[in-house]
């Protein structure tokens, strides 16, 4: 059974802690490529512009924290996306509780994962295909696990480049999502992503996001949203359905 490092789970952390972080991160990545084509001395002055925010910020606000997060981050094995952990990141309601959720691979599926390691250099895609490839084979599982804040001084909401320990407080695994065996190579799907729109705040009151990245994010998804419907010219609006999404209509038989 592989372990959490061997299939990529991801740490529930993250590399900006508020906007005016974000948005001199956002134009490091944006031109992240310039900075490594550079050598060492282009690597060098990424990381010292991520650390003083570009030149904007004080010495003793310099963002330490938030770029050894990076650099956890950054240090990921890239993986078949069947085998990675996803996390809210930033923390929710919980009903009366505040939590972090994590949808984890269930150990016995990602042990069945062939296709495991990712290499971006071998084709212009990558992911995609080794997703199709093994769910043409099988079914797959993921379990959906909630984890519970027990110290606010040592979990807190507002600084997301903070692990919450699971000593303090384990994840429980609260449901199961299942994807049963099926093919999704159909161009078709590609359509029927593309109209749709992702939010975090897709979600009833009891669950809603907290904290300022997670209230930032609720319009810079809603803009991105309204932008890229209009550029492509097409319809914005919800689903009706899960099958007016994705009609389960390619399944592929068992062996």
């Amino acid at each position: 059974m592989p372990t959490p490092r061997a299939t990529g789970w991801s740490e529930g952390v993250f590399f900006c802690n508020t906007v005016q972080h974000y948005l001199f991160i956002q134009d490091l990545f944006l031109n992240a490529g310039e900075y490594f084509a550079d050598g060492v001395r282009g690597r060098h002055r990424f990381y010292r512009e991520y650390v003083t925010g570009k030149g904007t910020l004080g010495e003793d606000d310099w963002a330490w924290e938030e770029f050894l997060a990076f650099l956890v981050v950054a240090r990921r094995p890239l993986v078949n996306v069947l085998l990675s952990a996803y996390t809210t990141m930033g923390a929710v309601r919980h009903g009366d509780y505040i939590a972090k959720v994590r949808i984890a691979p269930d150990p016995g599926c990602a042990a069945a994962v062939v296709g495991r390691r990712m290499d971006v250099t071998s084709a212009d895609e990558v992911f995609r295909p080794a997703l199709v490839s093994e769910l043409r084979e099988r079914p797959y599982a993921f379990d959906i696990q909630v984890q519970l804040c027990a110290d606010l001084e040592r979990m807190p909401v507002e600084d997301l480049t903070v692990e919450w320990p699971e000593h303090l407080s384990p994840y429980v695994t609260v449901a199961r999502l299942r994807f049963p065996q099926q093919d999704i190579s159909g161009e078709d799907n590609l359509r029927r992503m593309d109209a749709l729109s992702f939010t975090p705040w897709r979600v009833p009151d009891a669950h809603r996001p907290l904290g300022s990245i997670m209230r930032a994010r609720k319009e810079v998804y809603r803009h991105s949203s309204l932008l890229r419907h209009r550029l492509n010219q097409q319809e914005r609006r919800e689903p009706r359905s899960a099958d007016e999404v994705l009609p389960l209509k390619t399944a592929v038989p068992h062996h």
